[in-house]
């Protein structure tokens, strides 16, 4: 598989590009970051008590979003091209609490998958499974045509920050997805889901599409000796990964500190 660099940027060192290079060669790595790693910092970190974030909740999303990229791994084992990357944090100052999901908006990105010149954004959900969703005239999404608190994913924000993000490099298209971590939840696809920028989908439905838009738009008509893996975009991508907090750590530095004082 051919790594390749098309753009320079001052956004990506030259030591960044030759570790990442590195992985993608020599180590044939082709997935990167940690699965719900923002929603276990959540529960981690003390700096988000504050904002009283729901255990239990955030235990359901941490399932699901390691669900969906399991899911998404085994989709990428047979496209050498393709690099999934979980939980990346853009830049965003703004914490605010999510109303029905009991977690913070960080900017968190649960999944990135980058193939050639296109980026594909995946924002798991933990919602109810055995449950039909679908989306309304105004682009929210219904359950069981209802409304509910957290309908309204910020896919859209989620899209136009990516654009930001990249905007010195030529980036072909983003595709954006909505995913009900739950197999077994229902997605009614009439016209109003066909209109929203965002695909609503559910683990099963994910693997459907995105071997639609693989086959159909990614790489119709385009023999295999184009399929590549732009280096710069997985190194650019790779400095907003999500670091996990290491609450044992900070545990004995803490107790360190108290012996510290003491003496």
């Amino acid at each position: 598989m051919r790594i390749i660099k098309k753009e320079n940027s001052d956004k990506v060192s030259d030591k960044l590009l030759k570790v990442t290079e590195k992985f993608l060669k020599d180590d044939n790595r082709r997935y990167f970051g940690i699965a719900a790693a923002s929603l276990q910092n959540q529960l981690d970190n003390p700096k988000y008590k504050e904002y009283n974030p729901c255990p239990t909740i955030i235990n359901l999303g941490i399932e699901g979003e390691k669900k969906t990229s399991q899911v998404l791994r085994e989709w990428i084992a047979d496209k050498p091209e393709c690099v999934l990357i979980d939980s990346i944090s853009l830049p965003i100052n703004n914490l605010e609490p999510e109303d029905e999901e009991g977690q913070l908006d960080l900017g968190d990105t649960d999944h990135l998958i980058i193939i050639g010149d296109s980026l594909i954004i995946i924002d798991s959900k933990n919602w109810k499974a055995k449950t039909t969703y679908s989306i309304n005239e105004d682009g929210a999404i219904l359950r069981g045509k209802k409304n509910f608190k957290g309908n309204r994913p910020r896919i859209r924000q989620c899209r136009e920050l990516w654009l930001k993000y990249y905007e010195d490099f030529n980036i072909e298209n983003i595709y954006t997805f909505v995913c009900v971590s739950n197999p077994d939840s229902n997605i009614i696809r009439d016209k109003n889901w066909w209109r929203v920028p965002f695909k609503l989908v559910n683990q099963e439905t994910l693997i459907y599409f995105l071997d639609k838009l693989y086959n159909e738009r990614i790489y119709k008509d385009k023999p295999n000796e184009e399929k590549y893996i732009r280096v710069e975009l997985v190194a650019l991508a790779l400095t907003g990964l999500t670091k996990p907090y290491n609450k044992y750590k900070a545990k004995f530095k803490n107790i360190y500190n108290k012996i510290s004082v003491k003496h």
